[in-house]
């Protein structure tokens, strides 16, 4: 009966609870969901109807707080949808440094073949700093689980240039995993990426 009632609590609990009173585990960086350079860390945690990944990178740059690659799976999706700048980063905590301002307006889109992304970026001081956003799906690569879909969110300080910045949340970080790799750094897995998918589209105006 103990058992039912906490099983109960659990279930009227919100995804913010949830999410508060979930802890991360250390995991080594080969079990990392992408391939970004100068990862230095990953926790995972399992959120009930989907993993959370968070990947810290090195930041070499002056800027403070945490360079980190937010990845979040979900196992049942009825419909891909859009991706939508407040749902994600609201999912993810809120916005980092130096974008705690930040609006959907303030954001460019590009496509690297895997798909198409969004960013902005803020120079502080000589770094420079990027806030990216993509949303993935199974046709577009294998995703951990059975998840129908993952949501990226990277933030990125570096003292080169906006590319550099950029790098952990494109195609070649993306697009497979560390563990699929061989330790020449080419790809084990036998099937090539899916063509692009309409999944990952931008609302009116070219805004997620």
């Amino acid at each position: 009966m103990a058992g039912c009632v906490s099983d109960m609590r659990e279930l009227s609990l919100t995804p913010k609870q949830i999410r508060e009173r979930t802890p991360f585990a250390s995991l080594s960086p080969a079990q990392a969901w992408i391939n970004a350079p100068d990862m230095r860390s990953v926790l995972q945690r399992d959120l009930g109807n989907g993993l959370e990944q968070r990947i810290g990178l090195a930041n070499a740059s002056a800027v403070p707080g945490d360079n980190l690659v937010m990845l979040r799976s979900r196992n049942v999706v009825s419909g891909f949808g859009r991706l939508r700048f407040e749902s994600l980063v609201d999912s993810f905590g809120g916005l980092p440094q130096p974008f705690a301002d930040l609006s959907s307006g303030d954001l460019l889109q590009g496509d690297d073949g895997v798909g198409a992304y969004f960013w902005a970026t803020r120079m502080v001081g000589d770094a420079t700093c990027v806030l990216g956003m993509r949303r993935l799906n199974a046709g577009m690569r294998q995703l951990p689980g059975d998840a129908g879909v993952m949501d990226i969110m990277l933030r990125n300080c570096v003292p080169g240039d906006q590319q550099q910045a950029l790098a952990p949340l494109l195609a070649d970080s993306i697009g497979v995993a560390p563990i699929a790799r061989d330790p020449q750094g080419s790809s084990r897995l036998l099937s090539p990426l899916a063509a692009p998918s309409a999944s990952v589209v931008a609302v009116p105006g070219g805004r997620p």
